[in-house]
């Protein structure tokens, strides 16, 4: 019973995770350009804000109920089919962290120092902040897709 609900809340945390990444980039990023850029930049701003308190929670509830559903000494393990697909998948889970504290620790904070002020055009280091959040959003999501593919192999 504790197993199931040990997956059940690793599931949920999947799916809040990147359901919200792939709702982001590819619903929300999109239809922002549909609308004014200042009152898009305002909407990307607030949406991930809000975003933030459930990827992170999401993240942790991830990392902690996938440690409790590790077999014993199958963390980094590579000497068996099993072992080898857990240490890929703990290999992108860490890789999708770093890029998670890259955005959240460099790229946003840069954003918010170069942000235009109202009526005046973006710059260099606004809009090269801005390219690089989309880039890493992007891998992020991406990695997260990856992230679910191979742990389909464990089942």
């Amino acid at each position: 019973m504790a197993d199931s609900i040990i997956t059940l809340i690793h599931l949920f945390a999947t799916v809040a995770w990147i359901g919200g990444a792939l709702f982001m980039k590819a619903i929300l990023e999109p239809a922002t350009k549909q609308i004014d850029p200042k009152e898009a930049g305002r909407l990307n701003a607030i949406v991930a804000k809000r975003f933030a308190f459930v990827s992170w929670p999401s993240l942790v509830l991830l990392l902690v109920t996938g440690y409790l559903k590790t077999p014993a000494g199958m963390l980094f393990d590579t000497t068996s089919h099993l072992g080898m697909v857990l240490t890929v998948k703990h290999t992108l889970i860490i890789i999708v962290m770093i890029v998670g504290m890259t955005i959240g620790m460099v790229v946003v904070p840069k954003l918010r120092r170069a942000m235009p002020a109202p009526g005046t055009a973006p710059s260099q280091e606004f809009l090269k902040a801005s390219h690089q959040l989309h880039r890493l959003t992007w891998t992020s999501t991406l990695i997260g897709l990856a992230i679910v593919g191979v742990a389909a192999f464990l089942w």
